[in-house]
């Protein structure tokens, strides 16, 4: 009888821990404080070679076929970037990205994968470096670069893509004078 009740306890075990592994999926450390985790399903799509989680995508719990947002990682686990997909899984929305440090890097809205509306740039010390729009992923309207202490240095107006002027506030780097291409 105790032989049987050993038998018992064992198999009860290993059919318990056998089931555990089947039915919860780990959670990857980088969304242990995330809430989207807990509205959203998800899949990590990429990992680094290291095993440390590189992309997440967020589906909805009635539609596992169709992801909804995306997340990306710093090896270190810091967000890259994050943002909404529409139904063919582009970007769509407002998409934000962030230096490795964590600090906001830029963000900018996109329609069906194209950058479309304002696209803001940020030095690493928070003061805006550019601000750009788009339609359609094509330059338009006014384009503004700062220097690093927030003074803006320059203007470029675009329409449809081409400049229609360029205005040079102060003397700017090259590297600055570059962006506006």
């Amino acid at each position: 009888m105790k032989k049987l009740i050993i038998i018992l306890a064992f198999a009860t075990a290993y059919t318990l821990l056998s089931c555990k592994g089947e039915t919860e999926k780990p959670i990857p450390e980088v969304l242990t404080t995330d809430t989207l985790a807990t509205v959203y399903d998800y899949s990590v799509t990429d990992t680094f070679d290291s095993g440390e989680t590189r992309r997440i995508k967020f589906f909805d719990k009635a539609d596992t076929t169709t992801a909804k947002y995306e997340k990306r990682y710093y090896k270190n686990g810091n967000i890259c970037m994050e943002g909404p997909l529409d139904s063919d899984g582009l970007r769509d929305g407002r998409w934000t990205a962030w230096y490795e440090c964590g600090k906001v890097w830029s963000v900018g809205d996109y329609k069906h994968g194209l950058r479309h509306g304002d696209n803001k740039v940020y030095y690493v010390n928070g003061q805006v470096q550019y601000n750009k729009s788009y339609v359609n992923d094509t330059a338009e309207g006014i384009w503004t670069f700062h220097l690093e202490d927030g003074t803006e240095a320059m203007k470029v107006i675009y329409e449809k893509g081409k400049v229609i002027e360029q205005v040079q506030l102060i003397n700017t780097p090259d590297s600055l004078r570059n962006l506006s291409r």
